[in-house]
């Protein structure tokens, strides 16, 4: 772990991958197919080797100031916990 990670707290060992990902959003019962779908696409460059908590950082990011997705912010913000809740439990 660098200094940059030692002092954010990011720890890039830890991944979420696709099996991970897909359970959460499935876990989520406000995400309907659609939004699902969606969000398969945005997360689709960075779900095929895992998702770092840096690249879900970012991701989220682009989400939550994203105006024209089909996304409202209840559900950015449940989606946004979630994930971060998976990083977590993949220590």
């Amino acid at each position: 772990m660098g200094i940059i990670e030692a002092i954010f707290g990011l720890d890039e060992n830890k991944k979420i991958y696709h099996r991970e990902f897909d359970t959460a959003l499935k876990s989520l019962p406000h995400i309907d197919d659609k939004e699902r779908e969606y969000l398969y696409g945005v997360f689709s460059g960075v779900l095929k080797d895992g998702i770092t908590q840096k690249e879900l950082t970012d991701k989220m990011r682009l989400l939550e100031y994203s105006a024209g997705d089909i996304l409202d912010a209840h559900e950015v913000e449940s989606i946004k916990r979630k994930l971060f809740g998976e990083l977590e439990d993949n220590k």
